[in-house]
């Protein structure tokens, strides 16, 4: 479909969303470059372009480094766009597509500069309702945040899919263990609260949610939640709590998520600053004693035992034998069981209360060779698989 803006000439794609494409335009008058998004027609309607009009003009009263300003809205009939800095840098999700999960500094770093640009569009009356890795924008190693007041509910996603997402759905019925797969709409949904599933009305506090699971995925290279179907995904956010860094192998965060992502948006961090704020403590109360050091001390602190085995002989050897055949109890709230230690490769997710039978050789003391009830085999951490919770 041929796009046209007027006043712009639009050159080649930038990226695509579910609520629209992104251009790299030229403006007529002036020659400078600009990016434009195009929302997707069948989004746009009255209602909507009117809402987008009102949110543009609140979001360029926004005086913040890590925003991206919006020079102009328009649109008519089926028709939306915005107008908008151009910048050369690629989102947070093209990094870690690319790069992996980011070094924990860093990720603590680029959130709280994020979440301080989010307190002030909210103090300016924005709400971004989409915050995610891929409306964060890196330019020049700076973060800025982009595309707010565009995004819309449960009911986008409806419209945008062909999906029924009400109680009445059909799918929901048919006894098929996947129903609808998500696709490429798991860049938006995987971050959103659960008041937006339910169609409530939004807040602050549902960026807040966002930025906690933003945080989460910067950490572990992981989405919220990361499931394999809509359904799935949806209960997930309303059941389940919420995902921890500390499961993935990285401490330290896990309070800050929580609080983050909690159900309740009462709940959650009062304000985009104090989210920022607690990053930051979270971040200076990070052990600074590397990981292998904590484990010789744990290789210390086992040795007496050694010892005494070589004491008593093969009556006690036979007992810690039989020791490692027990099953073994998954303690966090979550974990992953990977194809080998150290491998970025998921064979499966467990959570608190499974069972799971380890399997000799241990690789050092970090990871157990486990084997799943299904009869899968692969690797966990030690820390959150044991003997005893």
């Amino acid at each position: 479909m041929i796009v046209e803006v007027p006043g712009y000439r639009l050159a080649e794609p930038l990226g695509a969303g579910a609520t629209g494409v992104v251009y790299a335009a030229e403006r007529l008058a002036d020659g400078a470059a600009v990016a434009i998004k195009v929302v997707h027609p069948e989004l746009v309607d009255a209602q909507y372009r009117d809402r987008l009009r009102r949110e543009a003009r609140l979001a360029a009263a926004v005086v913040h480094p890590g925003v991206v300003r919006v020079h102009e809205v328009g649109g008519e009939r089926d028709q939306a766009w915005l107008v908008m800095d151009r910048l050369s840098g690629p989102d947070l999700q093209h990094r870690m597509d690319a790069e992996g999960p980011l070094a924990v500094e860093r990720a603590a770093e680029l959130l709280t500069q994020v979440a301080d640009a989010v307190d002030a569009m909210h103090a300016a009356g924005v709400i971004h309702r989409d915050l995610k890795p891929a409306n964060i924008i890196l330019d020049h190693d700076r973060p800025l945040v982009a595309d707010f007041g565009v995004a819309r509910q449960l009911v986008s996603l409806e419209s945008t899919t062909g999906l029924d997402l009400s109680g009445d759905a059909a799918w929901l019925h048919t006894g098929a263990p996947s129903g609808p797969a998500l696709g490429s709409m798991a860049g938006t949904v995987a971050y959103m609260a659960p008041e937006q599933w339910r169609g409530e009305d939004v807040s602050a506090a549902t960026d807040v949610y966002a930025l906690g699971g933003t945080l989460f995925s910067l950490l572990t290279g992981k989405r919220p939640y990361e499931r394999r179907t809509l359904p799935e995904l949806a209960y997930a956010v309303a059941m389940l709590p919420p995902p921890v860094p500390s499961a993935y192998g990285v401490p330290g965060y896990d309070a800050v998520v929580r609080k983050a992502m909690a159900k309740e948006p009462a709940e959650r961090f009062s304000t985009a600053a104090e989210f920022a704020a607690a990053v930051r403590t979270a971040a200076i109360a990070r052990p600074v004693i590397p990981r292998t050091r904590r484990r010789a001390g744990r290789w210390v602190a086992v040795a007496v035992p050694v010892l005494v085995v070589g004491a008593v002989g093969t009556t006690l050897l036979a007992r810690v034998h039989q020791v490692s055949e027990d099953q073994l109890t998954v303690c966090a709230q979550d974990a992953t069981v990977r194809d080998a230690p150290r491998s970025r490769a998921v064979v499966a997710t467990v959570y608190r209360g499974d069972r799971l039978t380890p399997i000799a050789p241990r690789d050092g003391d970090t990871w157990v060779h486990v084997r799943l009830p299904d009869g899968r085999t692969g690797w966990s951490l030690t820390d959150y698989v044991r003997h005893r919770c």
